[in-house]
């Protein structure tokens, strides 16, 4: 099976995984007078079954992309400073500022250190080298087997 489709694999156990887990913590306990509409029994060992599949598949996935690692974490840690980039304050110069209902605006001086060009610049910049990264993960994940059958 193709990395793509084992991490197609992946969402789709875990959403049952958590649909199970769901349907087990409503279904254990009801009043005297609620019929169940699943045994909680049948429940657990269904739920117990899937999470080792999943647990499995997992395992698969992650022996094929030991290789990735880099990248993988690398990607992860650029989108979260993309993130935070872009989420920066960038204010400069002068702004009326409210401090209350019936206080009137005061003038607050600002200056940021990072510019908005800047700042647009460097977000720009890590943004083409997520893109870079995930075509390269996109690539791999489409050509490398892992070891499950269909």
């Amino acid at each position: 099976m193709k990395l793509t489709k084992a991490l197609k694999l992946k969402n789709q156990l875990a959403g049952e995984v958590a649909n199970l887990k769901d349907r087990l913590a409503k279904q254990n306990s009801r009043t005297t007078t609620v019929p169940f509409d699943y045994d909680a029994h049948e429940v657990l060992a269904a739920l117990r079954a899937k999470v080792d599949e999943l647990v499995s598949v997992k395992s698969a996935i992650a022996v094929a992309n030991v290789a990735l690692y880099p990248r993988i974490f690398r990607l992860a840690e650029l989108k979260g400073l993309v993130a935070l980039i872009k989420s920066l304050d960038t204010r400069q110069g002068v702004f009326k500022e409210g401090s209350g209902f019936s206080l009137s605006a005061a003038e607050v001086e600002y200056v940021a250190q990072l510019k908005k060009s800047a700042v647009d610049s460097l977000a720009a910049e890590l943004e083409a080298e997520i893109s870079s990264l995930q075509d390269e993960l996109d690539e791999f994940n489409h050509s490398q087997s892992v070891g499950l059958t269909a």
